[in-house]
């Protein structure tokens, strides 16, 4: 097989590993362990993210979002001093938003800045 060019053999053996790998995450992400417990935490930030975006401007979106709950409080990652301001001036509405998806009470909210979050997207 040449550079560029792909067969549906190919295709279908990366789908495989692909899928193995997903798998065996979702057996970790079963298990009572630190991590199994760890991955599910991840996930449900990821959809508390999701489910606030929107009232994220888009421009400052993958620069602000949800870095935690931590007990009641909502904590909410900056990657800058400038986003961190933003991020107090949509605080109200993202913590009443989140209200609405998270299990647990949710009382208040904290911005922390975070310069790696803006990196790692």
């Amino acid at each position: 097989m040449t550079a560029g060019k792909h067969d549906g053999m190919h295709d279908v053996m990366h789908d495989t590993r692909a899928s193995a790998g997903a798998r065996r995450a979702d057996a970790i992400a079963r298990g009572q362990g630190g991590l199994g417990q760890a991955l599910r935490r991840a996930e449900a930030y990821m959809a508390l993210n999701a489910r606030l975006a929107d009232l994220i401007p888009e421009r400052a979106r993958g620069e602000i979002m949800v870095a935690c709950i931590d007990g009641d409080c909502l904590v909410i990652a900056a990657a800058s001093s400038a986003r961190a301001t933003q991020a107090r001036l949509i605080a109200d509405s993202l913590l009443e938003a989140a209200r609405n998806h998270w299990p647990g009470e949710l009382a208040r909210s904290r911005i922390i800045v975070t310069p790696e979050i803006g990196r790692a997207l």
